[in-house]
């Protein structure tokens, strides 16, 4: 596993973020045709309490010292999940840079996975990126799964709609509000791909995080005092704001509380100033999120594939 002539590799810094941006979106205009804002999305997984920059990302410097490659490979528990993410700049492609990245996250995998132990590692990139196909196809992952961000804009919006009976929608607040927030998701999303258990501290820690996490944009749905559901608004950059979580109990899908929620958060976003609402969803949901969200009038703007590999652990593993 050795870089090409000409190249270096290291961990990234903070002081890095105008470069990676610059990466991210050099990249998502050669693979998609149009460049997103990165940088909140790269704040948002150094946020994470288990992610260490210093050891689960990988940064590839050209010899004038600009941005190739960048990579971050993180774990909440690597005996279930490893979940690693790489950018290549169109200038240094096709000269064995993203193949010495692909090694060097499946090395981090296996140093992450106890010894002995078989897990999955999981790639994510855009599915218009002919190169990550051809490179991970190669490797032998196999394709488990795909996501879309979908979007719509925000002007001339309707009035929300009345929500179900006997449902009441409220908004957040620092404190007991933020433990509901963490229980409803929790169990919402306990069936969902990659689902894995956290604390209410790991959650708080993460979120507190985000750029823009603001506990009173936070949507809560009751009945009576039992929370059924919630929707939490991020603010993004250029006029953008995030559904960054929509769940909804089990018992209460399908009776129009999801729907409630994302018209509220749909009105919320225009109240403040935002020109476009997106969000991300599995595209095998079981829950029918792709329909709720058709229906609300979201179109798809991007697609993800994810792809797998079972990686086995070789060596002692803070996950053992």
């Amino acid at each position: 596993m050795t870089l090409p002539q000409g190249y270096r590799s290291r961990a990234a810094a903070r002081e890095d973020v105008d470069a990676l941006v610059e990466l991210f979106q050099a990249a998502d205009r050669a693979d998609v045709g149009f460049a997103d804002p990165a940088r909140d999305e790269i704040y948002e997984t150094w946020a994470q309490p288990w992610f260490d920059l210093e050891t689960d990302s990988l940064v590839v410097e050209a010899r004038d010292g600009t941005i190739a490659a960048y990579s971050e490979t993180i774990a909440k528990d690597a005996t279930v999940n490893v979940f690693a993410f790489a950018k290549v700049h169109p200038d240094h492609r096709g000269r064995g840079v993203g193949t010495f990245v692909a090694a060097s996250i499946e090395a981090r995998a296996a140093e992450m996975i106890p010894a002995g132990v078989m897990a999955p590692l999981r790639n994510g990139f855009p599915s218009t990126d002919e190169r990550a196909i051809a490179l991970f196809g190669s490797r032998g992952y196999v394709h488990v799964r795909s996501f879309w961000h979908m979007e719509r804009p925000l002007a001339d919006l309707e009035a929300p709609a009345p929500g179900p009976e006997g449902i009441t929608i409220r908004p957040g607040a620092a404190g007991e509000d933020q433990r509901i927030s963490w229980a409803i998701l929790e169990e919402a999303f306990s069936e969902h791909f990659g689902y894995e258990p956290g604390t209410f501290e790991e959650w708080l820690t993460m979120w507190s995080g985000f750029p823009g996490y603001d506990p009173t944009w936070v949507l809560l749905a009751f009945e009576g005092d039992e929370p059924v559901g919630i929707s939490i608004v991020l603010p993004s950059e250029e006029g953008v704001a995030w559904v960054a979580e929509l769940g909804v109990l089990k018992p209460w899908r399908r009776h129009g509380v999801g729907m409630a929620l994302l018209q509220r958060s749909f009105a919320f976003m225009a109240s403040e100033g935002f020109a476009l609402a997106r969000l991300g969803v599995d595209t095998q949901n079981t829950s029918g999120a792709t329909r709720l969200y058709e229906r609300a009038g979201m179109t798809v703007r991007r697609e993800y594939r994810v792809v797998e590999l079972g990686i086995e652990g070789t060596t002692a593993s803070r996950y053992a």
